[in-house]
């Protein structure tokens, strides 16, 4: 056996100088920091303990300020925040229990990772023991008390922990269903006359546990609870807030819409969408534009009504963002008897090239539509497409310019790109799942192309992932449509390509990659039997090779795979490119490396493990087809 190498401890050198070294100097001056925020931070979760009731109050304001700081509210975190901060909010004192509320609402923005720390800490329990105590008694504050009453802000800050929460944990949900929450917050929706901000919150609230959960539309199936929701749905919407409201409810009845009885789910979709129909037909822009006047000439005078404008605004974009939320999850279909690979069964191993079957000439390049007849009739009818598609576009350059000059417009600036970027995701599975002729016929997707294309080259470029991946998924969407039907893609350019090239090489994010080569091969199965298309089907080929070859993830390998055998399946000119760019010998370098990066990586691929198995499999495939073809 081996002897332990004894630590020697030795005496501290001597300083020539007599004075401290600069590392020293630098390592006291950081543990004295530390220390000293340390002591800070105590200090101040003391002061929450405090007799006096402007203490209390005051250290919630103050929290509410410094976790502001990422470094801060760590340390906070570690130092008990959650279980010194959220008993306040059964304080004694109404004004402590509504600062400690919008203090806890502050800490439950910053994400998964806090709000499971929260929930962890037992945030839970004061929480539902205020709403289950005082939701009833701040529902009934007189209406003279209620601009400025403790009682409803508190309430609204609850509501938003809960709903930020429930957002980002299931346990949340969990304890929800356990204590009967959700008939709290039927209850605040009713009360909307009392107050519409906690009505608007409790909406987005019900949304969001009503999904996957059960027990939760069990709640809101019950008539007495469906009678509600439906006087909420089909009332005036006599502001955009009121217009938020029903949205929210709508996304609630679609959460539950197999829960009703099938009497009663036609009419509910209708119903859905037609206000989705008609919170999509406002011009939000023009809503925008008006609020931008005012905040420029808005000099210190009426703040009230400034503050009452820019709340309207940002309703309705996010009335329509959910809005379109709704039609993307309503278009896409519901797989009913899935038949995917068991990833636990299959290994990398399991494919035997002597037992390749050799794809038949003229398969199908798209799986069938599954979209129901009753919510494809609903989509058309309402011309739902055409509304989805005019919301894709970029307002006026002019108008975002102004909104980024203020404090204020800075939302409603990002409302905009926001409604801008669900619009995209929308048309993609639209034009996924719905028939050419309800869209418009071919003519109409050259129309949409065309518009999508002028979104690609905008100058200056479109940036951001989450814009850059919905401009990218609605132009796949598009030309694996125009595909399907064999219909050319008119002027579209190795120049359209360079720059959707351009999108996937800048950016980091798997899902623009896999779009961005599924555009190609789309583009490439086009123009695989064309006369003439050498060059553009070349950029199309190198393009898809350098990605199967070199992109570090098997995902977008895979997807780079199956574009390249939809492109080079068949056809004279992709024969004749096929040969010019080396594309089998390439194919068959990237066999071996893929089947040995498979075997290392098969247990973090998750969901995608089935594509990426699947195009390995149907790459040995290809190259033995191409191999029969040329002999």
């Amino acid at each position: 056996m081996g002897k332990a190498k004894k630590k020697k401890f030795r005496p501290p050198k001597q300083r020539p100088t007599g004075l401290p070294s600069v590392k020293e100097t630098v390592d006291d001056e950081e543990e004295h920091v530390t220390n000293q925020e340390e002591n800070q931070t105590i200090t101040l979760l003391e002061k929450l303990q405090s007799g006096a009731v402007d203490e209390r109050e005051c250290t919630c304001l103050t929290i509410s300020n410094v976790i502001e700081d990422k470094k801060s509210l760590d340390t906070l975190l570690a130092h008990g925040l959650i279980k010194n901060l959220s008993p306040l909010l059964l304080d004694d004192a109404p004004s402590v229990r509504e600062a400690s509320a919008g203090a806890l609402r502050n800490v439950s923005i910053h994400g998964p990772a806090i709000c499971e720390k929260m929930i962890a800490d037992d945030v839970m329990t004061p929480v539902v023991t205020f709403l289950e105590k005082h939701t009833t008694s701040a529902l009934s504050t007189k209406p003279h008390q209620q601009r400025h009453s403790h009682h409803l802000n508190t309430l609204l800050q609850i509501v938003h922990i809960l709903l930020n929460l429930c957002e980002t944990n299931n346990t949340a949900v969990n304890i929800i269903n356990k204590h009967s929450v959700v008939n709290l917050l039927l209850e605040c929706v009713k009360s909307h006359h009392v107050s519409l901000d906690i009505a608007v919150a409790s909406a987005q609230c019900l949304q969001t546990v009503t999904e996957d959960n059960q027990e939760a539309i069990q709640i809101c199936s019950m008539p007495e609870s469906k009678a509600l929701l439906e006087n909420t749905l089909l009332g005036p919407s006599g502001s955009m807030q009121h217009a938020l409201l029903q949205i929210h409810t709508a996304g609630t009845f679609f959460n539950m819409k197999d829960a009703l009885a099938p009497n009663c789910q036609n009419q509910t979709l209708q119903a859905i969408v037609k206000v989705v129909s008609d919170k999509l037909s406002i011009d939000s822009v023009d809503v925008v534009r008006a609020v931008l006047v005012q905040l420029q000439q808005n000099q210190g005078n009426n703040a009230s009504s400034l503050e009452d404008s820019l709340k309207e605004a940002l309703a309705i974009l996010t009335a329509q963002q959910v809005a379109l939320e709704i039609i993307s999850n309503m278009s896409c279909p519901e797989d009913d008897n899935p038949d995917e690979l068991d990833s636990s069964s299959s290994s990398s191993d399991d494919f035997n090239d002597d037992h390749i079957e050799v794809p038949e000439e003229g398969s199908a390049l798209m799986s069938p539509l599954c979209l129901s007849a009753e919510i494809h009739g609903l989509l058309t009818q309402h011309e739902l497409p055409k509304k989805v598609l005019e919301k894709t576009s970029f307002p006026d350059s002019s108008l975002l310019q102004g909104l980024l000059k203020t404090k204020e417009g800075k939302p409603l600036f990002k409302g905009l790109l926001r409604v801008q970027s669900r619009a995209l995701f929308c048309l993609q599975n639209i034009v996924s799942s719905v028939d050419v002729e309800s869209l418009g016929g071919t003519e109409a997707l050259t129309t949409v192309l065309g518009s999508l294309m002028a979104l690609v080259m905008r100058d200056p470029a479109p940036k951001g992932d989450e814009l850059i991946e919905s401009l990218t998924a609605a132009v796949r969407a598009v030309l694996q449509k125009m595909a399907q039907e064999k219909v050319s893609p008119k002027d579209l350019s190795e120049t359209h390509l360079v720059r959707l090239g351009g999108f996937a090489q800048g950016s980091s994010s798997e899902a623009i990659k896999v779009h961005t080569v599924g555009i190609l091969g789309s583009v490439g199965n086009l123009l695989a039997t064309q006369q003439g298309s050498e060059q553009v089907l070349q950029a199309v080929g190198e393009r898809l090779l350098e990605v199967s070859t070199r992109d570090p993830s098997l995902r977008v390998v895979a997807e780079a795979l199956d574009a390249i055998f939809d492109t080079f399946g068949d056809g004279q000119m992709a024969d004749v490119v096929a040969d010019r760019i080396e594309l089998l010998p390439k194919l068959k370098t990237v066999a071996p490396k893929l089947k040995a990066k498979l075997k290392q990586s098969k247990g973090d691929l998750g969901e995608h493990l089935p594509v990426v198995m699947n195009a390995r499999t149907n790459l040995l495939r290809f190259i033995k087809y191409k191999e029969q073809q040329a002999s």
